[in-house]
């Protein structure tokens, strides 16, 4: 079959096409003879391209707006990381500031000390304030950063860091009795340890101080019971006349970065247990902080206090001894 010819081509092109070719060949011919009409089209097209144009700006500006709109919000999400930032600060532990002086003399002491004391002997009775001190150990289930032990100094002239481990009832009753003990008001168990690591020891002492008419005191840092792994406060009744409790802070998330208990923060609710403990059995006792942890912390821990149902009081820090 031979191919058609051009003709037959076209002729088979859609009406409607050349309908409207014919119509765009009536149009230009009427531009031609009307100069006006070419304008109206020409002004049509260009208010077409203006509407595109306008329309493309407005796209633009929305643009611009989703960009602005999220830089606010990461300006707001930085004001607002630096707000909880600057609230956690405010719920950190205090930090402790103690005497400036306090670090440089307990390391002159100690160092000389070292030097000149090294056949010293241990000691295990003191006199300060008109009282007597037993020093049972050198053991405490916390490693505070304010203690007066940290530097292994002396204390007030006394070396209370034992070198030849802890004594004997009788070593202390000894010590005792080379006082005139008529002259002092009582007998307190502190020292550079905590004295509940030797309830045993304690306990004979404070019986031959009430033979010897004089009351006796426990300065703890309450986590005796823990310590020992049972109730100590039935032990303490009618040996321990008076217990003053470390209490140091007004939570346990505040308490162990201060005081760094060995049983973490159940260091700090082992202690407001034995406090309860000790007002139930009626034994005279008392919360007591160091002045340095500041005004807001004294007062949260007066509410502590409160809540426990024993007083507060509030201890200066010793810069120098």
């Amino acid at each position: 079959m031979s191919e058609p010819n051009r003709n037959e081509q076209n002729n088979e092109r859609p009406a409607a096409e050349r309908e409207k070719n014919r119509d765009r060949g009536e149009q230009n011919a009427r531009n031609a003879q009307n100069p006006q009409n070419a304008q109206n089209a020409q002004n049509a097209q260009n208010a077409r391209q203006g509407q595109n144009a306008q329309g493309g700006n407005r796209k633009n500006q929305k643009n611009r707006d989703r960009e602005r709109s999220r830089e606010n919000r990461e300006k707001d999400r930085e004001r607002d990381r630096e707000r909880r930032e600057k609230e956690n600060r405010k719920k950190q532990p205090p930090k402790l500031q103690p005497h400036p002086n306090a670090g440089n003399a307990n390391k002159k002491k100690a160092q000389k000390g070292n030097r000149a004391d090294d056949g010293r002997k241990d000691t295990y009775v003191y006199v300060l304030d008109g009282n007597v001190y037993i020093n049972l150990t050198n053991k405490c289930s916390n490693a505070c950063h304010f203690c007066v032990r940290n530097e292994r100094a002396s204390y007030f002239g006394n070396y209370l860091w034992l070198r030849n481990g802890d004594p004997t009832p009788e070593k202390v009753i000894a010590a005792l009795n080379a006082l005139d003990l008529s002259a002092y008001r009582e007998v307190v168990f502190c020292g550079f340890g905590e004295p509940t690591y030797r309830m045993a020891e304690m306990s004979a002492v404070a019986d031959y101080v009430h033979e010897r008419g004089l009351s006796t005191r426990l300065n703890t840092n309450g986590q005796g019971s823990l310590i020992n792994k049972r109730d100590i406060v039935p032990e303490l009744k009618g040996k321990i006349d008076k217990i003053n409790i470390s209490l140091n802070a007004a939570s346990a998330e505040k308490y162990q970065p201060i005081c760094r208990s060995q049983f973490g923060e159940a260091g700090y609710t082992g202690m407001l247990d034995f406090a309860r403990e000790c007002r139930r059995a009626e034994i005279e006792c008392w919360f007591s902080v160091v002045d340095v942890i500041g005004e807001d912390e004294v007062a949260a821990c007066r509410r502590v206090a409160e809540m426990i149902g024993i007083p507060l009081r509030v201890r200066a820090y010793i810069s120098e001894s």
